[in-house]
């Protein structure tokens, strides 16, 4: 017997901004799962904020025996989610590029899933699996959202297939590099970012070491949007602004529990230094050629403990406004 699993319940990833700020109003939901009715269902509903699928790893023989994700994370790191179905087959791996996110799943099934092909927003796999199976599938997200993760059900193999997906807009598709510093504070992650926005501006509090540090975004009209302010508001305030062709490209300074102090570098030229003169180590982030910073990520408290970059293709974040000027709130 072949059964198509629907599924109508909303998964909560927890997708909201750091420090409680409501920037994903919309939670991830499962799309229909198809196949057999065998296995014990799973849901890869456990995602971090700002988790993002590098490549999904697929065994298969004359079936497919299971899927698997491997996932960066948003400070920086790679991990393997739990593998979906058995041991057996043949291994095969489907790298997502940056510019790139998956939209569908297709193949044949019967008691099993036989053969399944991934889609993005670019292109289509290889198909995995076997000639097998007596009813063809496909399951594709809505349009305007990514898939975030897989649903289903598996046992020895994978029986049933579905996706977890969620908004373009509120997931993310950039990156994340390494974070330098200490490992307190709680985590934060600039994910909340206007289509299209620019950094303008970014302000820093410091003292002996850096105490905060904020984003401020100039959209493709000229408008201009804050960003959250990560750490605590002592110190002295500072401000570096960026000029309309101008772009950050990455950081440096020295840290020990904390950010003790820090240079802001973009494509032109290298920012003062904010903050002291303390520290055990230097530091220094740069994002990959062709790529500008879109945010800031890291560790923050009192003091930001932690601070790395989010970035993106500069193709696809960079907007020239008609005008920028000096942002006054």
């Amino acid at each position: 017997m072949h059964r198509a699993f629907s599924s109508a319940v909303i998964l909560a990833i927890g997708l909201s901004g750091g420090g409680g700020r409501p920037g994903f109003t919309q939670q991830p939901a499962a799309t229909e799962i198809l196949g057999g009715p065998g296995g014990s269902s799973f849901s890869d509903s456990e995602l971090q904020p700002g988790a993002r699928i590098l490549e999904v790893h697929v065994r298969s023989g004359d079936r497919v025996d299971s899927v698997q994700m491997l996932i960066s994370s948003p400070d920086g790191r790679t991990v393997m989610s739990p593998k979906r179905g058995g041991s057996g087959g043949r291994l095969n791996i489907f790298r997502v590029n940056r510019d790139e996110y998956i939209t569908g799943v297709s193949g044949r099934y019967g008691d099993y899933i036989d053969s399944i092909r991934i889609h993005t927003n670019k292109r289509t796999s290889a198909l995995f699996g076997g000639p097998g199976g007596n009813r063809d599938f496909r399951v594709e997200v809505p349009a305007g959202n990514q898939a975030v993760g897989f649903a289903g059900q598996a046992g020895e193999y994978l029986d049933a297939v579905g996706l977890i997906f969620a908004s373009i807009d509120t997931a993310d598709v950039g990156q994340t590099t390494r974070l330098a510093g200490g490992r307190g504070g709680s985590a934060f992650l600039d994910r909340d970012v206007p289509p299209g926005a620019a950094i303008a501006e970014v302000r820093v509090q410091s003292g002996d070491r850096i105490d905060g540090i904020q984003a401020v975004y100039v959209l493709p009209d000229g408008r201009y949007v804050e960003g959250e302010r990560h750490g605590g508001s002592g110190g002295q305030s500072g401000v570096f602004r960026l000029d309309s062709d101008e772009y950050i490209t990455g950081l440096s300074g020295r840290c020990g529990d904390s950010i003790d102090s820090m240079r802001i570098h973009t494509n032109k030229r290298t920012s003062q230094v904010f903050g002291g003169r303390g520290g055990q180590s230097d530091f220094r982030i740069d994002i990959p050629p062709g790529s500008q910073a879109v945010g800031f990520a890291g560790r923050a408290a009192e003091y930001v403990d932690a601070i790395g970059l989010t970035y993106g293709e500069r193709d696809t974040w960079w907007r020239r406004p008609s005008r920028r000027g000096s942002y006054r709130p």
